[in-house]
């Protein structure tokens, strides 16, 4: 971490932060600063550090494959800033870098792997190729737009389409991250169900999840929920807690249907992670042990 700010700062004259947050998956961020006028841009990206021999253990003729679990690339790729992995060679104090896209992750059927060019070592003239990757800070201002709800508005309806693509890309990052038990994740898209999502678990059982606005009509999914033969989460988008949602007051819905507030601006996954392991308790039964 230490050599890595050092070369940020001096090298390539940026700004580097550290994120003090325990096991996320992003050690730092990186904020492009214009060469010409020595002032900050804006200009963001996220980065994943890991040092040590052992990450250079899969050698290429042109670099090292970077091998990962598919929960860490998937809230990779979910990250509202492009996301860099960086390795550090502690014998020669060299730093390798990639970018992690849906272009250079490659599945394994296990997990990921992505291939770290030796071409791309970190240095004064990595700048040229990275600032073009780096996003500006309006645009992160856009996207917490697209993720807020006008609750009260007339036209909250309006955008739903678009903000529920967010919603269903973000929460399936966070899924992987929260339960080890999550093997994959597929969109439903049928009239006839008013869920947007499955979610696979080991041992080959499910659950649905919907993804609802807080000021939506539930009557189809408590219809649902009441025959359904795998559990429902319904997950409210944008509420930070279920008092938000006047439609859920003097609601009691019963197993197999649980609800969840949840905000990826605010990053308080409490409300989801219990909704979830309701619903993983009521599949599993009392015979069974889920991780």
């Amino acid at each position: 971490m230490t050599w890595i700010s050092h070369l940020v700062t001096r090298e390539l004259g940026w700004v580097f932060r550290e994120q003090p947050t325990v096991d996320v998956g992003i050690d730092a961020h990186l904020e492009v600063v214009d060469g010409a006028t020595s002032k900050a841009t804006g200009q963001l990206l996220a980065v994943q550090i890991k040092a040590g021999l052992s990450y250079f253990a899969s050698p290429t003729k042109e670099g090292w494959w970077f091998v990962g679990d598919t929960a860490h690339i998937e809230y990779w790729l979910g990250h509202s800033l492009p996301v860099l992995v960086m390795l550090y060679n502690p014998e020669t104090q060299k730093v390798y870098w990639q970018r992690v896209s849906r272009q250079t992750a490659i599945s394994t059927g296990k997990g990921w792997k992505i291939h770290v060019p030796v071409a791309q070592e970190l240095s004064a003239q990595s700048a040229a190729e990275i600032q073009p990757l780096a996003r500006p800070s309006s645009e992160l201002q856009g996207l917490r737009g697209l993720l807020a709800w006008d609750i009260e508005g007339e036209n909250a309806w309006a955008s739903w389409p678009e903000k529920a693509e967010l919603y269903r890309h973000l929460l399936s990052a966070r899924l992987h991250m929260l339960f080890s038990s999550v093997v994959g994740i597929t969109e439903v898209r049928r009239e006839s169900m008013p869920v947007d999502m499955t979610v696979w678990l080991t041992m080959g059982r499910n659950i649905d999840v919907a993804l609802i606005h807080p000021s939506s009509r539930l009557d189809r999914l408590v219809a649902r929920g009441k025959d359904a033969l795998d559990p429902v989460v319904a997950v409210v988008c944008g509420a930070q807690n279920l008092s938000e949602c006047p439609q859920l007051r003097g609601l009691t819905p019963d197993p197999p249907l649980f609800f969840a507030a949840w905000s990826p601006e605010t990053g308080g996954d409490e409300d989801l992670r219990t909704a979830m392991e309701h619903a993983i308790r009521w599949l599993s039964g009392p015979d069974e042990v889920w991780c």
